[in-house]
């Protein structure tokens, strides 16, 4: 039961949580980054470390992991699993992120702005909630000239712009 507990926990705000149906019985299938893992693997898990939690119920749950799965699931996405899992997307996306990750290195000095926002808690914990479907548009804006040496400069800064569907302007 602790780590049942532990997960219940972590439930912080940033992350998301989908419930379908709820239960009274425990869930004994646990998948961290893709990976299936036994409740324990929740005791070395921080909720700084959590980008995003998904409770999993129903047929197809059951159809992939047996009857053990009738309870439901726990999906666990690290942050360093789910910024991989982004950036491949984005990079996909735009062939202009896909270079300035290339130049840049990582992203971890890119300035993210979706509609009018700009993302400073929880990066990666809102980032992971998006799929290819709920982006329209990625754009990359800022960054150091081009053949310039990058350094830590305000002139630096790269923002990378993305615009869902509901951004974008109605068309008439």
């Amino acid at each position: 039961m602790k780590p049942l507990t532990t997960l219940l926990c972590l439930l912080l705000p940033g992350t998301v949580a989908l419930a379908q149906e709820p239960t009274d019985d425990p869930i004994q299938v646990y998948v961290i980054d893709s990976v299936e893992a036994g409740p324990e693997a929740m005791n070395g898990l921080g909720p700084d470390q959590i980008a995003m939690i998904t409770i999993a119920r129903g047929k197809k749950t059951v159809e992939k992991y047996g009857e053990r799965a009738a309870s439901g699931v726990f999906y666990i996405e690290t942050k360093p699993f789910a910024r991989k899992r982004y950036n491949r997307m984005f990079s996909e996306l735009s062939p202009a992120y896909a270079a300035a990750l290339q130049r840049y290195g990582s992203d971890s000095s890119f300035q993210y702005v979706m509609g009018d926002s700009v993302l400073h808690t929880n990066i990666e914990s809102q980032l992971a909630a998006l799929t290819p479907k709920d982006i329209a548009e990625i754009r990359i804006e800022g960054g150091p000239p081009s053949g310039k040496k990058l350094s830590k400069t305000r002139e630096d800064e790269l923002k990378v712009i993305i615009r869902t569907p509901q951004d974008l302007p109605k068309q008439p």
